[in-house]
């Protein structure tokens, strides 16, 4: 059984390829674009799947899509009804990608890719979750993801046994962990869903000494629940994160690529220990909850490896397991092993070890794309001699 897992139309477009439970490849499309980011269609990376597996797609038995589209159309379009008439021009700039892209996923697959068989539509958080348990080396676990939004969801918390997987609490949008340290990676002057690792390098530099600034912009709760207060932000309707009422608590935006002063590396590094504290309340509470002795993360916040390294010192769990693209890229494998696992109720049999599953290139092919292009190289006979 051959299934094709894909995300796309948001960010970090992917596909992925699974054979009767076992991950034959992986690939985001900005591979082979050179577009970072690049949330079209993946057409390119679908095909390198279906080529190393030296298959067509009719030998593909399921699509697998990382989202429900209309549940998310449900979403946006409350919203915007919600803040009107201040999210017109944003709820104008947005439709004309939902009604010629996102709203027509299935007629682009099966146009596309000439497919004509069945396509599985596998909720955000739930691929999420699916991408870090299903292919983790536990039989049961805790499981936590963490992003700025899927359809509704932006934490959430479950437990893993064998193929099943049950989220048991949710936070949903406009509260996000996610959204808010994209707000201050948008704040200090970086681009939002590109540059949010720069926030927590520059975290390191600085001293948290805005942390209870922040705390009137989040209410948290001891077992990690929380609230944004909206009047400090403008995503919900607007082109921009911040509002006014966040920019005169904190100070003005800095301006992109200018000089990095002192107050910005403070701003980040009380983003990223507020950041750490909640994160790590949410991951006591979800060991309260299920009793596990291992953790799954999954979400964009689980690229966060400052948080990361603090999870087993500081919470009861023995062991962890992130899925490495643990962000939109990898909603592609989760959307597939969910439904081999979890919707055709596979049995388990495979785990994750690597990230190796995209396209590589023999001595030969690099030498043969020098040569036909005229770029001129030094060859080294042995690894050592780059040291």
């Amino acid at each position: 059984m051959y299934i094709l897992g894909i995300s796309c139309f948001y960010h970090d477009s992917a596909a992925c390829l699974i054979k009767n439970g076992v991950l034959l490849s992986a690939a985001e499309e900005e591979r082979f674009t050179r577009k970072k980011h690049d949330h079209s269609f993946p057409e390119n990376a679908v095909r390198f799947c279906l080529d190393e597996a030296k298959i067509d797609i009719a030998s593909v038995d399921y699509v697998a899509f990382y989202e429900k589209p209309l549940l998310k159309f449900e979403r946006i379009l409350h919203q915007h009804i919600e803040m009107f008439p201040k999210s017109l021009l944003t709820f104008c700039l947005a439709l004309p990608s939902w009604i010629n892209e996102k709203l027509r996923i299935q007629k682009i697959i099966k146009k596309k890719l000439q497919y004509k068989k069945s396509i599985l539509y596998v909720p955000h958080h739930l691929s999420h979750a699916a991408s870090c348990f299903f292919v983790s080396p536990f039989q049961k676990s805790a499981i936590v993801t963490i992003d700025g939004v899927g359809e509704w969801q932006t934490t959430t918390i479950g437990l893993g046994e064998g193929n099943s997987i049950r989220l048991m609490k949710e936070i949903n949008f406009p509260h996000s962990l996610g959204l808010l340290y994209s707000t201050v990676t948008a704040h200090l002057g970086f681009k939002v869903n590109n540059d949010e690792y720069k926030v927590m390098g520059l975290a390191a530099y600085g001293q948290p000494r805005y942390v209870e600034d922040l705390k009137k912009v989040i209410d948290i709760k001891e077992d990690g629940s929380y609230s944004l207060n909206m009047e400090y932000f403008e995503y919900h309707y607007a082109m921009r994160m911040p509002s006014q009422k966040f920019i005169d608590l904190f100070g003005p935006p800095r301006a992109p690529e200018s000089a990095l002063e002192p107050h910005h590396k403070d701003i980040a590094a009380s983003v990223q220990k507020l950041l750490e504290e909640i994160v790590l309340k949410i991951c006591n509470f979800a060991h309260t909850m299920t009793q596990a002795e291992n953790i799954c993360l999954a979400g964009g916040t689980a690229l966060n490896s400052v948080i990361n390294g603090k999870i087993l010192k500081h919470t009861p769990f023995k062991q962890i397991y992130i899925q490495p693209e643990a962000g939109d890229g990898g909603g592609c494998i989760g959307a597939a092993f969910y439904a081999y696992n979890g919707i055709l109720k596979n049995e388990r049999e495979y785990a994750q070890k690597d990230a190796c599953l995209g396209p590589s290139y023999s001595n030969d092919e690099i030498k043969k794309f020098f040569h036909e292009n005229k770029i001129q190289y030094k060859e080294f006979s042995n690894e050592t001699k780059l040291i």
